[in-house]
C-alpha cells in the first residue's frame, strides 16, 4: 500500500513499478500519480531524478516509460544466472565421469 509519508528512494522504485506496466507505451504524469497515490510534484521529481540516473525517459508523445537500463540490468542477471547454471552442469559431468572411471 502507497504511504504519502514514503521517502524519495521508495517514491522513485514504485514509480519504476508502476511504469513496468507499461514498458513500451509509457505512462503520463497523471497515470503514474494516480497509480502511486502521489502527489503531481513529487512524480515530476521523482520522474527527472530517474531520467537522471537513466532509469526513465519520456517518449515523443510526452510520456514517460522504463529506459533500457533496467531492462538490461534484469537481463544481466539473466545471464548471469545461466552461466551458473552452465558450469554446475559442467561440474555435474565431470564428476559423472570421475565416478565412471572409478567403477569396476
Amino acid at each position: 500500500m502507497v504511504q504519502k509519508t514514503d521517502n524519495a528512494a521508495v517514491r522513485a522504485l514504485r514509480i519504476t513499478e508502476a511504469l513496468f506496466r507499461a514498458v513500451l507505451d509509457g505512462m503520463s504524469n497523471k497515470e503514474i500519480v494516480s497509480a502511486t497515490g502521489y502527489s503531481g510534484a513529487n512524480v515530476c521529481r521523482d520522474l527527472r531524478t530517474l531520467e537522471e540516473a537513466g532509469w526513465v525517459r519520456k517518449l515523443d508523445n510526452g510520456r514517460w516509460a522504463i529506459s533500457e537500463k533496467p531492462v538490461a540490468l534484469m537481463k544481466m542477471y539473466q545471464l548471469y544466472m545461466s552461466d551458473l547454471a552452465e558450469r554446475g552442469r559442467n561440474f555435474e559431468m565431470r564428476v559423472t565421469a570421475q565416478a565412471r572411471q572409478m567403477l569396476p
